[in-house]
């Protein structure tokens, strides 16, 4: 890894760990081992590695989201926990980390920061569009029955939000809160209508 790309996971680390306004361009320095003027190589300020925070967000949350063509055999064949997980996807391992810290970053930031506001916003909408397109195709293909497609994914995403939320107010290991999804997903296949 680069220096840059070290400051880059040090600094996410530290905003999600302490909060962006609590973290000084030479704590971000200390933690990566070099002298906080080296910073100013590779960014000209914090503000614009938190910049590069949300633009490293919106590059990579929807790389591991399945599309259509990739849902489809899975609603109509699939096991109902593998249908479920159609929406917990996950990120490849050499961005997992910095992913997690971002998430929790922008969710952090939502109240006092509008950019993030804005991230936060567009990726409910988008959640929601795309789990009552998944829901929609198990009806139309006769996988469930007719339910209120639009309250079930409200669920889905209100629950996924209160585990950023919580995860944003005092940091949980990732391996926590991945299973925290997992049981959670295991509760929504016992009140999604399966035919079969």
């Amino acid at each position: 890894m680069d220096t840059k790309s070290h400051i880059f996971s040090a600094a996410l680390r530290l905003f999600a760990d302490n909060g962006y306004e609590n973290v000084s361009v030479r704590e971000i320095a200390d933690a990566v081992g070099i002298k906080a003027g080296s910073i100013y190589n590779h960014y000209e300020s914090k503000e614009q590695i938190l910049e590069a925070c949300y633009d490293f967000y919106l590059k990579n949350r929807y790389l591991e989201r399945l599309t259509r063509e990739q849902y489809e055999p899975i609603v109509r064949n699939g096991t109902k926990k593998e249908i479920m997980n159609i929406f917990n996807y996950s990120f490849e391992a050499s961005i997992y980390e910095n992913m997690f810290f971002a998430l929790f970053v922008i969710y952090s930031r939502i109240y006092t920061d509008p950019r993030a506001r804005e991230i936060y916003t567009d990726d409910i909408n988008n959640a929601i569009k795309y789990q009552i397109e998944v829901f929609n195709f198990g009806i139309e293909t006769g996988r469930f029955h007719v339910f209120n497609v639009s309250m079930v994914a409200l669920i889905v995403l209100s629950t996924r939000i209160f585990f950023a939320h919580s995860a944003t107010i005092k940091l949980e290991e990732k391996a926590e809160w991945n299973s925290a999804q997992t049981d959670f997903l295991d509760e929504l296949v016992k009140i999604i209508p399966f035919k079969y």
